[in-house]
């Protein structure tokens, strides 16, 4: 929980959840939890491997990539785990793949193994590029990957100024773009659309598996992202959340949280005690600035 770009402070975040302890004392919340639907993979190695000198482009750093896409999943009401890319993924409907520069064989064989199991993977670029000691791959990704998202050859990396945007079908990127060339086994192609690029992969599809050779402005890669998870099957824990307002299971009890400033009134269909005012609320809970209630069925 949590939002990306501004973590809650402690100390402003305590008095507003003082209820909750004696809650967990009497014993609501204590089952173990299931894992969230959608795995955000992180590796060190990667980050490391990434920061080197003579790096691709100083413009393509790893924590911010990597909360471009947390806080397209967030706003987009879908709630995450973090998970290490040689992971049992099994559980995970849905796994997103940032950007790993560097990938372990383990890695690889283990983002093939989930897909051919079916997952849905979903990989941003310089993904795959070394392996765990820093070596290029052949052909600037590993030729698995290449063949799990249906490119044929990567000729090209064109890595992106300060501030530039490069055209495609329906948004612009920005930080990084590629010259692809598919190997027409994708499903789903969305082109770049102008410039030296025009006409040549920006996105793949193949079958379960989507590659993305840019990072698509924000709101572009927050309604992809929610239109991948729907197809899969993920949804947010509420329907019509409001912005800034989190929602978030936790065994039997619903935690809502108004990042907001002002007050805010959400739908929560059903019954339900708030523990941290005692209030039985039907059908919505209004919350104040910055407000949160936990709500047990």
């Amino acid at each position: 929980m949590g939002r990306p770009d501004r973590p809650l402070d402690p100390a402003d975040r305590s008095p507003r959840l003082g209820g909750l302890e004696p809650a967990r004392r009497r014993g609501h919340g204590r089952r173990p939890d299931p894992p969230e639907p959608i795995a955000v993979l992180h590796d060190w190695h990667a980050w490391w491997a990434g920061t080197q000198d003579g790096r691709l482009s100083t413009l393509v750093d790893y924590p911010d990539v990597l909360r471009a896409w947390h806080r397209a999943l967030w706003q987009a009401h879908l709630t995450t785990d973090f998970a290490q890319p040689e992971h049992d993924l099994t559980p995970y409907p849905v796994v997103v793949v940032h950007r790993l520069y560097a990938l372990t064989d383990a890695a690889v064989d283990n983002l093939l193994g989930y897909v051919r199991q079916g997952g849905t993977l979903v990989c941003g670029f310089q993904s795959g590029v070394a392996d765990e000691d820093d070596r290029v791959r052949p052909g600037g990704m590993d030729a698995r990957l290449r063949e799990l998202f249906g490119i044929r050859t990567l000729h090209e990396w064109w890595p992106l100024e300060a501030g530039e945007t490069v055209p495609c079908e329906g948004f612009h990127g920005s930080l990084w773009s590629e010259e692809l060339g598919a190997d027409g086994t994708a499903d789903e192609t969305v082109r770049y659309k102008g410039g030296e690029l025009d006409g040549l992969p920006a996105i793949l599809r193949k079958g379960r598996a989507w590659y993305l050779s840019t990072l698509p402005e924000p709101e572009a890669l927050r309604d992809l992202l929610a239109r991948i998870t729907s197809g899969a099957g993920v949804r947010p824990v509420l329907d019509g959340l409001p912005e800034q307002v989190e929602a978030v299971r936790r065994g039997e009890l619903l935690f809502v949280l108004n990042h907001g400033r002002e007050p805010v009134t959400v739908e929560v269909p059903g019954t339900h005690h708030d523990l941290l005012t005692g209030e039985a609320l039907t059908d919505r809970v209004t919350l104040g600035r910055y407000g949160v209630a936990v709500l047990r069925p």
